[in-house]
């Protein structure tokens, strides 16, 4: 039997788990999760053939470790500033890895070590990043292989709330990390991005007045707001000789503007004390007198009350749990993933257009589309590995055919296919 260990039982993992636990017996798995306690963990496995509940202790070195050398393969669906903890296990005890989340530098010095090793540790394989890179490489490679060069490359995706659960005039839900939507935008890296030849590069206080907005064909309007840094992806994407190359995140027109009185607000900032600022003041200050919708959202969530954020607590600390109460699913809504690739290439002397979208509603509040979409990739690329499919070695993306490839195909009979319109 070859061992499997996923540590992290959060709101991503039922949908990886899910489908390990359909292929167990043929593939003659067993299955592991691990979180802070064996009852959340259990909460996963649900006591199913072929998996087992354990507790972890990522303080405890020893343990961890223990646990660790025992298995073939471990998926850490932990908070990312964890995987290099997981990764340095894995790394002394000769284990592969795969985690959803964005390649740190701290990850990427690992890259010698893990090759010396014969290791793989892949990351960026869930949704965003995940499915975007390798949806977007199935259309860049194939364009390239006719000869076609592409001179502009706009990728967006969103998490958000189907219609039929749509209640709250942010038209918006948590069906993921709550602490990342808060503090979407800050952290390590600039906030950069090509537009017709020129480097655009901005700071966290404007990225949601720096807004752009598509129409995703059939669908409706979505605002898009850029995602980190899109620069480094020209390389890993081959889009040297593109004009444009922008990666965003989507959510429906007036949440950016909205979201925009918060920053400013300083309602955001994940350390200091919080200062409250009175609706007055703040009507004011943001200029809200003439934005009467604006207004309306921030008094949904009750930005207003001076008790929901006391003083001496860090104002993202407060706006978090404020927004977890408000915007909570309930169990049977259902949330909403949304991807879209522009993409603008030459075809003679003509300039063509592609728009490939994914439209993906979600069944319930635990049985969400970002689950599928976050671990379904997960999953299958787990199965790759164990079954020696994948011969690039190293810590790697999945932008490479030999892996985006089978990935994509299988996804396509849980339901995640792309359709695309040319023009």
């Amino acid at each position: 039997m070859r061992k499997i260990l996923i540590i992290g039982a959060g709101k991503s993992s039922i949908s990886l788990i899910d489908y390990l636990v359909e292929h167990a017996e043929a593939e003659k798995w067993e299955i592991t999760v691990a979180d802070m306690t064996r009852e959340l963990a259990l909460q996963k496995t649900k006591g199913r053939a072929h998996t087992q509940a354990a507790s972890i202790d990522m303080k405890n070195d020893e343990t961890r470790r223990a646990l660790i050398r025992t298995f073939d393969i471990v998926i850490s669906m932990l908070p990312a500033v964890y995987h290099s903890i997981i990764a340095q296990d894995c790394l002394e005890l000769g284990k592969n890895l795969v985690t959803p989340s964005y390649i740190s530098l701290t990850m990427k010095e690992m890259d010698d070590a893990v090759k010396s090793k014969g290791l793989i540790f892949m990351n960026e394989m869930g949704l965003d990043p995940g499915i975007d890179h390798m949806s977007a490489m199935q259309i860049i490679d194939k364009l390239k292989s006719e000869g076609k060069e592409i001179v502009s490359f706009r990728s967006h995706c969103g998490g958000l709330v189907a219609p039929e659960s749509d209640d709250n005039a942010w038209h918006y839900k948590f069906s993921w990390n709550p602490r990342n939507v808060v503090l979407a935008g800050q952290g390590d890296g600039g906030i950069r991005w090509k537009e017709d030849g020129e480097i655009l590069e901005i700071g966290y206080p404007d990225l949601f007045s720096n807004t752009s907005m598509i129409g995703l064909t059939g669908q409706g309007m979505y605002d898009s707001y850029p995602n980190r840094d899109s620069l480094k992806y020209i390389a890993e994407y081959g889009l040297e000789p593109a004009k444009t190359v922008y990666r965003g995140t989507l959510r429906v027109p007036s949440f950016c503007e909205a979201w925009d009185c918060l920053v400013q607000l300083g309602l955001t900032s994940p350390t200091g004390n919080c200062f409250f600022t009175a609706k007055d003041e703040a009507i004011e200050q943001l200029d809200l007198s003439e934005r009467p919708e604006i207004l309306f959202m921030l008094e949904e969530i009750g930005v207003f009350d001076q008790k929901n954020f006391p003083l001496h607590v860090p104002p993202a600390d407060s706006l978090q749990k404020l927004l977890e109460d408000k915007w909570k699913m309930r169990p049977t809504d259902k949330d909403l993933v949304v991807m879209v690739h522009e993409i603008n290439y030459k075809d003679g002397d003509a300039i063509k257009h592609i728009q490939s979208s994914l439209y993906l509603t979600g069944r319930d509040s635990e049985h969400t589309a970002m689950a599928l979409t976050v671990g379904l990739p997960l999953a299958i690329v787990t199965k790759l590995i164990l079954n020696n499919q994948i011969t690039e070695l190293g810590v790697i993306m999945p932008k490479h055919k030999e892996i985006y490839e089978p990935v994509m195909k299988e996804l396509e009979k849980y339901g995640v296919k792309f359709k695309e319109v040319y023009n």
